[in-house]
């Protein structure tokens, strides 16, 4: 499905990092990213969450998110995301994860009933986060 509209831009900041066991990480790095952030555009709210990242041999990582982001009404949707990293050295990431919000407010269907793209990057040095959300087109 190819990316469709934009419909918030998303900047955030790591809060913390924390490894995880090593049990089942095999050569590779588990370890848990909360950040907290805003989103902006189509809807605008502030966002708080964790990933869960595994860090396999070759660099790439896979990642699941989970989030609760809070509209300018005070509405909260719960956020899902799964999907990969690729290193880009010096600490940055460039991420593709696909997104699954829930709420139970009729306002929102648009959002619940439609699968969304979201990428973007990450830095470890500066602990920043950034990217864009998108509608899939259908």
């Amino acid at each position: 499905m190819p990316l469709g509209e934009l419909i918030c831009e998303y900047r955030g900041t790591i809060s913390s990092v924390k490894i995880l066991p090593f049990e089942g990480a095999g050569f590779g790095v588990k370890y848990e990213v909360t950040q907290v952030g805003v989103s902006t555009g189509r809807f605008t709210s502030s966002a708080v969450g964790s990933n869960y990242v595994q860090v396999h041999e070759d660099g790439t990582s896979t990642t699941k998110y989970y989030g609760v982001w809070t509209t300018e009404d005070g509405d909260p949707i719960m956020v899902e995301s799964g999907g990969m990293s690729v290193p880009l050295g010096g600490g940055r990431v460039r991420f593709a994860t696909t997104v699954k919000c829930r709420s139970q407010l009729k306002k929102y269907e648009w959002l619940t009933s439609t699968p969304i793209g979201f990428e973007g990057e990450g830095d470890f040095n500066t602990m920043d986060v950034s990217g864009q959300l998108y509608l899939w087109d259908r």
